[in-house]
């Protein structure tokens, strides 16, 4: 009967390093490490980048949201910062602002059908922002469905290498079935170890994208409460 004791695996991982694992793995299986680490490079590359954007953002609305309720004016907004061209708070100030003054133009009053233009206008504005701060984030979605799954297709290579050389040589001592075993298992580790931070990252950042979304809807309410005063 084939089989491994703990005893003799704790020997096996004292003596093989990871990296010698990796390195000495067939083409299949490093095939499937490289494709692991890859998608692990890109999810953390991702999470940083993204952690700082939607800081940056939420810096910015919390600063424009104070401002706007504490001023009495919307010019002394529009002036600050106004080369701040990723600040989607600014953004939704310009756009409101221009709608507005293109009524104005029609010797329109700010009556109720340009209150809905300008509320429409700002609506279009703040799903383009949702979507440009969405982006990248499906990666760590598909990096969370499929790297357990692609770890699982590593651990079923290495298990079906043991049993063709145990069928080979005949033996099912460790030297045989050790390396085949151990494929599987790095496989499985990295595949959990890449999914795991991507499906957590995945999720605090959709979490915070909606606090993001929700201060951009209440600043199209002061705005509009200051451009109909």
């Amino acid at each position: 009967m084939w089989y491994i004791t703990i005893t003799e695996m704790n020997e096996l991982v004292n003596t093989v390093g990871i990296g010698s694992l990796i390195f000495s793995a067939g083409p299949v299986a490093r095939a499937v490490f490289f494709v692991l680490v890859l998608f692990s490079v890109i999810s953390w590359t991702i999470i940083f980048k993204k952690w700082r954007q939607l800081k940056g953002i939420e810096v910015r609305g919390d600063s424009f949201i104070s401002e706007i309720k504490g001023s009495g004016s919307l010019d002394r907004l529009t002036m600050k910062d106004k080369d701040d061209y990723e600040n989607p708070f600014l953004k939704l100030l310009s756009i409101a602002r221009k709608e507005a003054a293109i009524r104005a133009k029609e010797n329109q009053s700010m009556n109720v059908e340009t209150i809905m233009a300008v509320k429409s206008v700002m609506q279009a504005v703040e799903t383009e922002e949702t979507t440009k701060l969405e982006k990248r984030l499906s990666f760590l979605a598909t990096t969370a469905n499929a790297a357990p799954f692609i770890g699982l297709f590593g651990t079923v290579w290495g298990i079906m290498d043991s049993f063709r050389e145990i069928g080979a040589k005949g033996t099912t001592s460790l030297a045989v079935v050790a390396p085949g075993i151990s494929e599987a298992l790095v496989a499985t580790a990295i595949g959990l170890a890449t999914a795991i931070p991507a499906v957590l990252a995945y999720n605090y950042f959709m979490g915070r994208l909606k606090g993001i979304t929700s201060k951009m809807e209440n600043a199209s309410i002061y705005i509009l409460n200051q451009l109909t005063r």
